[in-house]
């Protein structure tokens, strides 16, 4: 083999070797979790409908970020039921509630607390007793499609009157 291709194999390998290193790096570094930076305290809140939430997804309170979405997993009624971990100490009222709320039209779900008006605040680790499915888009457009059509449709009774 000649002095050439053997050097154009040699940097060929070593490319080969950069990417996938550069390619195992990323992956890995995009399945660290922020729920080991955590400081807070954990709350927990069941969903009916969770499409497009997963770990890891942000917690946010007034739009701000303050912990992401811990375990997810169902319970015995098939309801999504997630932790909410929280990194920092932020007193919540007994009657706070937790919608899940999309990024943009087309970004990302997470998790938007609303504090209620109660004097109680709830305890770390309890149930948060007021939530919001998540809005699928999909059926938002069918919705309103249904009622353009009904819109448009003229009554029976309005076309079918003849003057006597």
């Amino acid at each position: 083999m000649p002095k050439a291709e053997r050097r154009e194999t040699l940097v060929g390998i070593l490319a080969l070797l950069v990417i996938v290193t550069v390619f195992v790096f990323t992956a890995l570094g995009n399945r660290v979790k922020e729920r080991n930076q955590t400081t807070g305290p954990q709350y927990v809140a069941a969903f009916n409908r969770a499409d497009g939430l997963h770990e890891g997804a942000d917690v946010r309170l007034a739009g701000v970020k303050i912990g992401v979405v811990g375990n997810v997993d169902l319970d015995e009624r098939f309801r999504a039921v997630m932790m909410l971990d929280l990194n920092q100490n932020i007193p919540l009222p007994d009657d706070t509630a937790a919608l899940i709320e999309t990024d943009g039209v087309f970004g990302g779900k997470y998790v938007e607390l609303q504090p209620g008006g109660s004097m109680d605040m709830l305890k770390p680790g309890a149930r948060i007793g007021y939530t919001q499915d998540s809005v699928i888009l999909e059926d938002l457009i069918v919705k309103i499609v249904e009622q353009a059509k009904a819109a448009t449709k003229k009554p029976v009774a309005e076309s079918q009157t003849s003057p006597q």
